[in-house]
């Protein structure tokens, strides 16, 4: 059976919303997942401005301007120690060039920073994050970081709770399989628009042909190499000069390894794309 694509890989999901030709998808995302109104909407330069010449390029997933907010989001594939970190940091890159306005700093816009994340080892679908004081005073009141656990999100479906459906619906589309994804879509104008381009993705020779199994492996794995790489970590691997950052990354290893075996990656195009023996995936996927 065709492997089908959905929203929770990065390159369809921004294939499928982030399209200027056809605003009205994420507009009508963002309004349904934050509860507030958008008149116009607009993409921002994803590549963010590096402070000196030895910094890394960062990019970000996708990054909105309406007519109140700047909205950016991050879909990780996997979560590590330092995903938190590092998103917070590009988070803040933006928080930083956009505040100033002239001679007075921007207390109007509100920002907003959204996670989609897999892999988390938590009991909520769902946590709020704010710039505060033990007693709930904010330090800064326009900042506001909203992180999904998306692999909960998905179990609220399959588990069939129909109130946790109805308030998650709109993120239970990016995480579905096709079949599950025309029975949640139906009757809700939206989301079979989305389904429509998602379908026309998935039966579209051109964009799926190259998308081999180790292409798969490659593209889910990409979200950990990306941080490891913003991070320096690869350096320090190089010149051995911190053995716990070889651990680390051991450890992300095998997250994503667990995470592939659950898309029915072979273990042995794993092998390929990761520092992991067959033995070790094989030990995994028996754990």
């Amino acid at each position: 059976m065709k492997k089908f694509y959905n929203g929770k890989y990065d390159v369809v999901f921004k294939a499928t919303f982030c399209d200027e030709n056809d605003m009205g998808l994420i507009k009508t995302f963002l309004e349904k997942l934050l509860s507030i109104h958008i008149e116009e909407i607009k993409f921002l330069n994803p590549e963010l401005i590096l402070n000196d010449a030895e910094e890394r390029k960062k990019t970000v997933d996708v990054l909105v301007k309406t007519e109140q907010e700047y909205i950016h989001i991050e879909l990780n594939q996997i979560h590590s120690e330092y995903l938190h970190v590092r998103n917070f940091c590009y988070f803040m890159n933006i928080y930083s060039k956009h505040t100033r306005r002239g001679e007075e700093y921007d207390l109007v816009n509100q920002y907003i920073h959204i996670d989609f994340t897999y892999g988390i080892k938590d009991t909520e679908g769902k946590r709020e994050y704010y710039v505060m004081d033990e007693q709930g005073k904010k330090y800064v009141e326009n900042i506001r970081i909203i992180e999904y656990n998306m692999d909960k999100i998905m179990d609220y479906w399959y588990n069939n709770d129909e109130e946790k459906i109805a308030k998650y619906r709109y993120l239970m589309m990016l995480g579905v399989d096709r079949k599950s994804l025309d029975k949640l879509c139906k009757g809700d104008s939206f989301m079979e628009d989305y389904k429509k381009k998602i379908d026309r993705l998935n039966d579209s020779e051109p964009y799926t042909s190259w998308i081999t199994p180790e292409e798969d492996a490659r593209l889910m794995l990409n979200t950990e190499k990306r941080i490891s790489y913003n991070e320096g970590m690869d350096e320090g691997l190089k010149q051995g000069m911190n053995e716990g950052l070889k651990q680390g990354k051991k450890e992300s290893q095998k997250e994503m390894s667990i995470a592939l075996l659950k898309e029915e990656i072979p273990i042995e195009i794993i092998s390929k794309c990761t520092t992991l023996s067959v033995a070790e995936i094989e030990q995994l996927k028996e754990s």
